[in-house]
Parts: C-alpha cells; sequence; structure tokens
C-alpha cells in the first residue's frame, strides 16, 4: 500500500475513532455528537443561524440536521422559527438550555482531545496540523 492510501484509510479510522469517542462522552450530558456539534456551531455563529447554515457547516444534509435539531428543539435547547423576511427559512436560536450546555460541551471536548491524542506533544500536533492543512 502506498503512503497515500494509507494515509487516506488512517485519516477514516481516525474519524471513526474520533465519532465514537464523542458519542460516549456527549451522552454524559444527553446529547450526541450532531447536537453538540450544532449547539457549539450555533454559538459561533452568535446564538442564531438558518438551518441551511448549520447543515452547511456540519457537512450534512437538510435532513439530518433537522433531525438532530428537532430533538434540540424538543428539549428546549434550541427555538425555530420561521424568518420573516423570508417565510421559507427555518431560523434557529440557541435558548437559554442551551447556551448552559456550551460550557460543559467544551469541559467535554477537552477530556475527548485528551484522550483522543494522549500524550501528543504540542509540537508534534503543530507539525501534523501544517502537514494537514497543506494537503487540503
Amino acid at each position: 500500500m502506498d503512503h497515500h492510501t494509507a494515509l487516506f484509510d488512517l485519516l477514516g479510522d481516525l474519524a471513526r475513532r474520533r465519532y465514537q469517542l464523542a458519542e460516549r462522552y456527549f451522552s454524559k450530558i444527553g446529547l450526541n455528537h450532531t447536537e453538540a456539534r450544532l449547539l457549539t456551531l450555533l454559538s459561533q455563529e452568535g446564538g442564531t443561524a438558518t438551518q441551511d447554515r448549520l447543515s452547511g457547516l456540519l457537512f450534512v444534509d437538510r435532513s439530518n440536521a433537522g433531525r438532530a435539531l428537532k430533538r434540540l428543539e424538543r428539549d428546549r435547547y434550541v427555538i425555530r422559527k420561521k424568518d420573516d423576511s423570508d417565510k421559507r427559512t427555518n431560523l434557529v436560536e440557541i435558548d437559554a438550555r442551551g447556551r448552559d450546555a456550551i460550557g460543559e460541551i467544551s469541559k467535554l471536548k477537552t477530556e475527548i482531545v485528551k484522550n483522543f491524542l494522549g500524550n501528543l506533544s504540542d509540537q508534534n500536533a503543530a507539525t501534523i496540523v501544517n502537514m494537514l492543512e497543506k494537503a487540503t
């Protein structure tokens, strides 16, 4: 196997492992990986974004994002409403419970990173980041 194929396969394995680890950690606060990412992205967007924007940032289709948003809305993490200027567009707004969850999500993400990357030094991490950025 050539190095490019090995790297490609390794990235896929790492992505699956990261997803599984995040699922396990975020379940501690009653969220799944996608829901935690949606809340984080919504917070980074200033607390309000369109459903289409969030889908794009997640790199998932509208229906996948819609299912996760439906659960977040049901559990009062977010509020969804029609955009007054375009009734075809759904606006998503983070609610008080969602804002409170952001701190917990951030703490869990720190734990996930420590668990996932183990004893990788900052210097080695920086080298890997620089190399991967060149590939994108």
